[in-house]
């Protein structure tokens, strides 16, 4: 089964995660509506044949039920990552709220929602499977996301709204803010700068693979009710992640800090972003980048025969070309 000729809704088309997802649905034949919140951000999206580009706002529940009707299948990407609870709350919990029950009315076949490993928390050792309860602490991105994962299931359950539950990890490639951008600029300074010799798990995944997997889930018939996490499985090591970039930029100089300095101001740093009312759970990220974890794939493979495909040498050659485009690479 694939989506060809189907009517997909995609939130948050306009963002890196949701682009991607636009564009390689329209390539496959999909009769895509982009929902866009802010005009002017549609660059990547406009004008691609296949796509249709519709105004709307996740927070909007009549508008929701509006552009979701006659649609098939509905990605919900949408999401705010930073900002007080209050504010994530409204976007990533009452957002998917709006999605789902306008999904509900459409009776789309399925709704892949767009959760991530934060869920899990910080503070587990070892390997994460996707049965391990929430333990989200009090970071605002981490709990609303785990919030929305039990939206989604309790309005699938009483609405009768079949969905699919991914959890990436930190998702890199061509058009990333965070893992892309920001980790090459991080990594080009020559040494890298990093705490500790970088020997602790990255849970990275390429933008592909996640794609992949979500075009996966919608049509699966293992996958429906089910949550997967999408990570690299095993994980590389900061120091292959950051390495990797750094050999970009042409060198694989590294200076590694000690730990005991930082995770003494960590609880201070912490204080301030409380304050703030963003907390980010500081001393507990420190032992969490230093720490040899993976969260597996095996339901993936057992249940669907899915595993990423990217790998991390391929990925990074991949975001090459995009970074000399940014000017960020000579």
């Amino acid at each position: 089964m694939t989506l060809t000729d189907k009517t997909v809704l995609v939130t948050g088309a306009t963002g890196f995660l949701g682009g991607a997802v636009a564009r390689r649905l329209a390539g496959e034949g999909a009769r895509v509506r982009a929902l866009v919140r802010r005009p002017g951000r549609d660059r990547y999206i406009r004008d691609v044949p296949g796509i249709e580009l519709v105004a709307g706002d996740i927070t909007d529940p009549d508008r929701m039920k509006t552009v979701a009707q006659g649609c098939d299948y509905v990605f919900h990407v949408a999401a705010a990552t930073g900002g007080t609870l209050d504010y994530q709350r409204k976007l990533n919990v009452d957002g998917t709220r709006y999605v789902m029950l306008a999904a509900a009315a459409a009776r789309v076949q399925r709704v892949v929602h767009v959760s991530t490993i934060a869920v899990y928390g910080y503070g587990y050792a070892g390997d994460i499977t996707e049965d391990i309860p929430h333990q989200p602490g009090r970071v605002p991105y981490n709990i609303t996301k785990s919030q929305a994962e039990a939206v989604v299931r309790d309005i699938g359950a009483h609405h009768n709204v079949p969905y699919s539950i991914i959890r990436p990890g930190m998702i890199y490639g061509p058009r990333s803010g965070m893992w892309t951008r920001t980790m090459f600029n991080l990594s080009k300074r020559k040494p890298t700068i990093f705490i500790g010799d970088g020997s602790g798990s990255v849970p990275c995944i390429y933008v592909d693979d996640v794609v992949d997997l979500m075009l996966t889930l919608a049509v699966h018939p293992a996958a429906a009710g089910e949550a997967f996490n999408c990570v690299s499985d095993p994980a590389p090591t900061w120091r292959d992640f950051l390495g990797g970039y750094a050999r970009l930029a042409g060198h694989q100089s590294w200076l590694a800090l000690p730990a005991l300095p930082l995770k003494l101001v960590a609880p201070l740093v912490e204080l301030i972003l409380v304050l703030r009312g963003e907390p980010q759970a500081v001393p507990a990220l420190l032992p969490y980048i230093q720490a040899c974890k993976t969260c597996t794939m095996d339901k993936a493979r057992r249940l669907l025969g899915w595993q990423p495909q990217v790998c991390l040498d391929e990925g990074l050659r991949r975001c090459e070309p995009w970074l000399r485009e940014e000017g960020l690479l000579p």
